[in-house]
């Protein structure tokens, strides 16, 4: 393949994966959302919303507390919400973004539930 072509092939699939990324389909407002099946992020909420866990909070994989732990917040963490789902039992969890870390802070994205944030339950 010919430099030139290459180039071309790259733009090409550089703008179709960006189209793809900044497009989203967007559900009628009919549409029915259970429970068990949450909105996406985007329709629930524009920002990430601050909240404390008053204890140390386990941050789940799943909103379930059968779900394997991703990691425990400290006692008086912020960590910043985005969305919240209902699970089969009807508790509501919030789907989360924890930073922690000595020196280089990460991100830890996970569901706790709300009893153990001050986000009302």
């Amino acid at each position: 393949m010919r430099f030139h072509a290459k180039i071309t092939a790259a733009a090409m699939s550089v703008s179709a994966l960006t189209m793809g990324f900044f497009t989203a389909a967007v559900p009628a407002a009919s549409a029915v959302v259970h429970k068990s099946n949450p909105r996406p992020a985007g329709e629930v909420a524009a920002a990430w919303t601050r909240t404390t866990t008053p204890s140390s909070a386990p941050i789940r994989e799943c909103y379930a507390s059968s779900c394997d732990v991703v990691i425990r917040t400290d006692p008086g963490s912020w960590v910043y919400w985005s969305h919240y789902a209902y699970n089969s039992s009807g508790n509501r969890w919030y789907y989360v973004r924890y930073t922690a870390g000595n020196g280089t802070p990460h991100d830890f994205y996970g569901w706790v539930y709300c009893g153990n944030v001050t986000a009302p339950c």
